[in-house]
């Protein structure tokens, strides 16, 4: 069982999986490896940056530390793929948060922008980071004009 606090974030997690997922599914096989311009990213390899960098988010709040190094991202080879990985990398972060405790809420962590913070407060970029990576992937799919916001039947009402 959860800390009843955790519960608005453990819900943004699994709302975010699910409006991610389904919309990464949206994309046409055709637009899933077509860069909307100069550096960005394409929808894959957006997906697969996203489970990336939910990874790292998942060992800063496990281990109340930075990773060491940057991993290598190796580039997904289909959308089943991405998908595996995005929904296995929110699987970790769900399951780390589920699992702290009251101590562990208010140890202090390093945080990429060079201060420390409490893990409680550290959660809070979890919400905003996710919203970020999903804009990322609503602007590309509007380059190829898709304008639906993808939202999934039921969004809203996941169960944690």
């Amino acid at each position: 069982m959860s800390l009843p606090q955790l519960t608005p974030i453990l819900k943004s997690i699994a709302q975010a999986r699910n409006r991610y997922v389904f919309g990464l599914q949206r994309v046409p096989d055709e637009q899933l490896s077509v860069s909307p311009g100069g550096a960005a990213r394409s929808p894959i390899a957006l997906a697969d940056h996203f489970a990336s960098f939910l990874g790292f988010v998942s060992h800063m709040v496990g281990h109340q530390a930075m990773p060491q190094g940057r991993p290598e991202v190796v580039p997904s080879t289909s959308r089943d793929e991405a998908v595996a990985r995005v929904e296995a990398a929110f699987g970790a972060l769900h399951e780390t948060v589920k699992a702290l405790t009251e101590e562990d809420l208010v140890k202090m962590v390093p945080t990429p922008w060079r201060k420390e913070v409490s893990v409680q407060e550290f959660l809070g970029t979890v919400v905003y980071v996710v919203g970020y990576a999903q804009g990322q992937l609503n602007y590309a799919q509007m380059t190829y004009g898709d304008t639906d916001p993808n939202i999934p039947p039921g969004w809203g009402s996941e169960e944690i």
